[in-house]
């Protein structure tokens, strides 16, 4: 029930992508909900060139902080990068904010909120196991760390040392949880970058490789191919938007 409630919320948020209704989830997410914690990135195609600063994500988190106050009202809102976002409560703790191109608020209110409520259920049968819980804890914050920092030259080290832990410990739990490596995961996290970059934006190719993390150009593109199967300039034809 509770994976096949995953794949349903996965597939409602490329449906509402496709829309150009842009949403991301800001709760807290048990081990079970794990495979949901990419969702916690805007993917509005400006906050997506504006979260390559670091000083951007403080921002962005300082705001969701002091907006999280418990009101089960509807609000919309402009961030600080100027986005203008529809925030909507969970009863279950936390909010989903949406952003959407020239669409009536009463629209956007009645396709985002199935999302909410698919959401709410899943943390309803989430099951509530304290020790199982701090161990997604650490995965949930390497996974927030390396989402923040990916763009930059980090190690496992660092990543270690911002969940307080060992390295080791960072290891074994992010591969039992996560199914991949520290590694890998900061690797897909810099191509799934490029690719939104490339299917939203109008930077260059080797702007973008820039701006994911890649260092060199060839190395990108080498990496992005076998990633995807198409070459960046070939994937931005087939996926760009017009």
């Amino acid at each position: 029930m509770i994976k096949r409630l995953i794949d349903n919320i996965r597939a409602y948020v490329d449906y509402l992508s496709q829309l150009h209704i842009y949403v991301s989830v800001h709760t807290g997410f048990c081990a079970d909900m794990l495979p949901l914690l990419p969702l916690n990135l805007h993917r509005n195609p400006q906050c997506l060139l504006v979260k390559s600063d670091s000083e951007a994500w403080d921002a962005c988190i300082r705001l969701h902080t002091a907006e999280d106050d418990g009101s089960m009202q509807i609000r919309r809102r402009t961030c600080h990068a100027g986005v203008e976002e529809t925030v909507f409560p969970l009863s279950c703790g936390g909010t989903v904010c949406a952003a959407a191109e020239d669409m009536e608020q009463a629209q956007l209110c009645t396709l985002v909120e199935p999302l909410c409520r698919m959401i709410e259920y899943l943390k309803h049968l989430s099951p509530d196991d304290r020790e199982e819980t701090t161990e997604s804890e650490l995965v949930n914050r390497a996974v927030k760390y390396i989402q923040r920092h990916f763009y930059l030259r980090i190690s496992n080290a660092e990543v270690a040392a911002a969940c307080a832990c060992s390295v080791s410990t960072l290891c074994h739990l992010f591969k039992a949880h996560k199914g991949t490596s520290v590694h890998a995961f900061i690797s897909e996290a810099r191509i799934t970058y490029a690719q939104q970059l490339l299917a939203t934006g109008r930077l260059s190719v080797t702007a973008i490789a820039q701006k994911a993390g890649f260092s060199d150009y060839n190395g990108f593109t080498r990496r992005f191919k076998k990633a995807t199967g198409l070459s960046p300039t070939a994937y931005r034809r087939q996926y760009g938007r017009p």
